[in-house]
């Protein structure tokens, strides 16, 4: 794809900044960039200091079609960051004969031009919307073709096979045997193995993209509510020497090393709970304890460590007030003492051990894909009995779903969906 049609954005984020970018892509794109500035020649990879007008500087940066973002000629201007002035440039641009580019409009060209595969058009938007350290890791996998090379021995089987049935399909005169129905079960036995391999180690991006839900949970007047407080910053829960202050579920959003957390404090779970009011606070922390992802139980040193009636084991349990008795380990929101390892191990438990995390991840289409074909590989086994033809359909469908996440067989309404999800000027 070389569209004739030469497009423009800004493709910095909005607001003020300390520089802006206005991107031109297309046939006329050096042209353009020359008639706005005093440069008279782009060479690829050219970088110049240039005025777009009087006292207004700006570098341009030049590559030409194929070495380029977009596989095509393109020049960005970096100017200084005010967004009034990156809209009058772009209006600029676009009186000269270019036209605002639509949202995805320049990743999509990348992918059509073949400078990049689908997988990896994904990346990008993944980068650009990631808001935690997880997050922006596995969508740097993506941006880097991971996924993609981790199907591509996957697909090569797949596709291998498939050429060889269907050699022997044209060959069925011939006592010619191309590859044996034991042969085709290995193969696809193997895929089957890489592919739901792929699908348990891989994360999903809607999973990164959730925040943990941990519930504090403990006796009354076991130290929740301050702890809730020390951990948020702010004073978030009443907090009382009287028992049962919390009545209903309080929650803060508290930031850790590596991303954000929920973090709710229910009523103290008693052994019995008479009277309505009791009962219903109970059945609320009960809920919330269902729902959560992570259960960290409150223990107040000072009152022994009688076990809790609970619905499901703790995934953490915290000895509190810690100021009140000595030689115990554990934390004090009062003094802080311990609440430094509590936050280091909030962000193990929510996200995984420091230094892995999310890797490869993969989303909801990805997952659909690799289903898809993993159901048709499965079918292949009781197809060799019903004929080549019948094993061939089959293995078409599965190196059909496997190339469709790659791009290399894609709808244009697929297409067209994914690409609309970017923001302007990427």
């Amino acid at each position: 794809m070389n569209s004739p049609e030469t497009i423009a954005a800004i493709s910095s984020a909005v607001g003020a900044a300390g520089r802006m970018i206005v991107r031109i892509s297309g046939a006329q794109a050096h042209h353009i960039a020359r008639d706005l500035t005093e440069i008279h020649t782009i060479e690829p990879g050219m970088a110049l200091s240039c005025n777009l007008w009087p006292g207004v500087r700006c570098w341009a940066y030049g590559f030409s079609a194929p070495r380029s973002y977009t596989g095509e000629d393109l020049v960005e201007f970096h100017i200084p960051g005010n967004p009034v002035l990156a809209r009058m440039i772009l209006d600029e641009v676009v009186r000269s004969g270019a036209r605002q580019a639509e949202a995805g409009e320049f990743t999509a060209r990348a992918y059509f031009n073949g400078r990049m595969d689908l997988t990896q058009a994904e990346g990008v938007a993944a980068t650009i919307a990631a808001q935690s350290e997880r997050e922006a890791r596995a969508a740097r996998q993506l941006l880097a073709g991971e996924l993609a090379r981790r199907l591509s021995p996957v697909t090569d089987s797949v596709a291998q096979a498939l050429a060889l049935v269907e050699v022997g399909i044209d060959f069925t005169d011939e006592d010619i045997t191309f590859i044996s129905a034991d042969q085709v079960r290995q193969r696809c036995d193997q895929a089957l193995n890489d592919l739901r391999a792929l699908i348990h180690d891989s994360p999903r991006f809607e999973r990164l993209a959730h925040e943990p839900r941990i519930v504090l949970v403990g006796r009354p007047n076991a130290g929740k509510s301050t702890l809730l407080n020390a951990l948020a910053g702010t004073h978030r829960a009443v907090v009382s020497d009287v028992a049962g202050t919390t009545r209903d579920a309080i929650w803060a959003e508290v930031r850790l090393k590596r991303g954000t957390v929920r973090i709710v404090d229910v009523a103290g779970l008693e052994d019995t709970a008479d009277g309505e009011i009791p009962r219903q606070m109970r059945e609320q922390a009960l809920r919330e304890l269902h729902a959560a992802d992570l259960v960290v139980v409150v223990q107040d040193v000072t009152a022994g460590a009688k076990p809790l009636d609970m619905p499901r084991l703790p995934d953490l349990v915290v000895k509190s007030k810690v100021d009140l008795q000595k030689d115990v380990d554990g934390v004090s929101a009062i003094t802080g003492e311990g609440m430094d390892d509590l936050r280091a191990r909030l962000d193990e438990l929510a996200f995984g051990p420091d230094g892995g995390g999310a890797g490869l991840a993969l989303n909801a289409r990805h997952v659909r894909a690799i289903e898809q074909a993993t159901d048709a590989l499965g079918r292949v086994t009781s197809a060799i009995d019903a004929g080549s033809e019948v094993v061939a359909l089959e293995l078409r469908e599965a190196l059909d779903a496997l190339g469709g996440i790659v791009g290399a067989v894609s709808p244009d309404d697929l297409l067209g969906r994914i690409f609309s999800e970017f923001c302007i000027g990427k």
